[in-house]
């Protein structure tokens, strides 16, 4: 392979991949904690206060008292598995939305984020019945 061959292949690959990375919205921590039911490790992204609503149950909490809410619906629905539907980020607003698959039925997760010194801070978090 020539080097204008593989300039035309790494070009596009290398343009695709930083849009990946800075089009991401939902850090990969987040989606694996919410995966694995883990409440601890989501709350590392928490903001020091944070709203958490589910299934219509609306909390204007502290990072630990939201660490306990999670936990708690965690307990009540295991989660089998998480998947990001949609993530965008525009301006100072970026947000996901996501299926969360539980042992007792399908939620939505949606995620609201600002911008920390070194990461996302989720401001705003809902988990509701689909």
């Amino acid at each position: 392979m020539d080097l204008m061959n593989k300039k035309n292949i790494l070009l596009p690959l290398l343009l695709l991949t930083a849009f990946t990375c800075f089009s991401q919205a939902v850090p990969d921590d987040i989606t694996s904690a919410l995966e694995k039911g883990n409440a601890k490790g989501l709350a590392v992204y928490f903001h020091s206060n944070v709203e958490v609503t589910i299934l219509d149950e609306v909390h204007v909490a502290s990072k630990n008292q939201a660490t306990r809410i999670i936990q708690d619906f965690f307990k009540k629905h295991p989660p089998v598995s998480f998947r990001i539907n949609y993530e965008d980020q525009k301006k100072n607003a970026k947000y996901g939305f996501g299926t969360l698959t539980t042992k007792k039925g399908n939620f939505r997760v949606n995620l609201y984020f600002m911008e920390g010194r070194k990461e996302k801070i989720i401001y705003s978090l809902s988990i509701e019945k689909i």
